[in-house]
């Protein structure tokens, strides 16, 4: 039986803990806040124990990472370099070149690595992706992807690198390529340098087009995915409850001689498995480190991922130094 650490003791580490407790996999947890790695390792009846009490400890056979971004590179070589698969949150690192460097030392060991990019767990973009693949709703002309909502204002990432890396694995996956173009637009209002309003347009060969927008400071809640294809539309919208997380809808524009006509049946929603998205993605991890199987979101895509990353950072980076000039 694989057991795990969980480094990190936050609200999602939180998470985590009792997710790899629920499946019988906690063996540890680990944070520099000692007071809040006790709390979690009474509450789940494992130890918590410094990181390199955790990292030397051989009946540990993999860690699930959880802390601040800017720390994601670093504990990952650390559990690497000790023998450990490594479970790393989004986003895998602070730019592309740290997760490049990353993935030269992955491909050096036979470690099992997998970024945790949730939503391609999730029962409903299972089942998007799949009507996606069968052709069912056309060759792909237009993606739209927002998260929105108040809270959780960072200072150390903006609000793309926060949100989105989510968002911007499910379009590569979709896209089943890379953006040949990235534009992005942003705006700091709390801490400056730092976006907290993100808009960002991919541009995919073959004409596909990708809009992704984040915000921390919406007022309105907002975790929605749409696919336009030339014969219908799908929309996975995380915010509605199960029965209704994925609306399908037949639709299609007409060129006639009186112009475009647009025409499209009922929308319906798609039935689906009411299954915790972060419990499937824990379970799949899992089962990787016991066949050694690579995870489907392994270190290839988290690169793929910070590429398109690393291209918005620059262009908003770019834009704020402008606005301040």
């Amino acid at each position: 039986m694989t057991r795990v650490a969980v480094v990190g003791c936050g609200a999602w580490g939180r998470n985590l803990i009792r997710t790899c407790a629920e499946l019988g996999v906690l063996g540890a947890v680990v944070d520099t806040d000692a007071d809040a790695a006790r709390g979690q390792a009474e509450a789940w009846d494992v130890p918590a124990l410094p990181l390199a009490q955790a990292l030397n400890d051989s009946s540990l056979d993999a860690m699930v990472i959880a802390t601040p971004a800017p720390t994601h590179a670093a504990l990952c070589r650390l559990a690497l370099d000790h023998g450990k698969d490594v479970f790393v949150e989004k986003p895998l690192a602070s730019s592309l070149a740290e997760a490049e460097a990353l993935a030269a030392d992955i491909a050096r060991s036979d470690r099992v690595f997998m970024v945790g990019h949730l939503l391609r767990h999730h029962p409903a973009f299972e089942a998007l992706a799949a009507i996606v693949a069968r052709g069912e709703i056309g060759a792909l002309r237009y993606i739209g992807a927002s998260r929105l909502s108040l809270g959780r204002v960072r200072t150390h990432e903006n609000a793309f690198l926060s949100l989105s890396p989510h968002d911007v694995s499910m379009i590569l996956a979709l896209a089943e390529a890379a953006p040949v173009s990235v534009e992005a637009t942003g705006r700091a209002f709390v801490t400056p340098g730092v976006a907290d309003e993100v808009h960002a347009d991919l541009g995919f060969s073959g004409g596909l087009h990708a809009h992704v927008a984040a915000s921390w400071l919406s007022p309105v809640k907002e975790q929605k995915l749409v696919v336009i294809g030339e014969t219908g539309a799908l929309v996975f919208d995380d915010v509605r409850p199960w029965p209704e997380k994925l609306m399908r809808r037949e639709q299609a524009v007409t060129l006639t001689s009186a112009g475009p006509i647009a025409s499209g049946s009922e929308p319906r929603f798609v039935d689906l498995t009411a299954e915790p998205p972060l419990t499937r993605e824990i379970r799949h991890f899992i089962q990787c480190c016991q066949t050694r199987a690579t995870p489907m979101t392994g270190i290839d895509e988290g690169v793929r991922v910070q590429r398109v990353l690393e291209r918005v950072e620059v262009q908003l980076l770019h834009g704020l130094d402008r606005l301040r000039s």
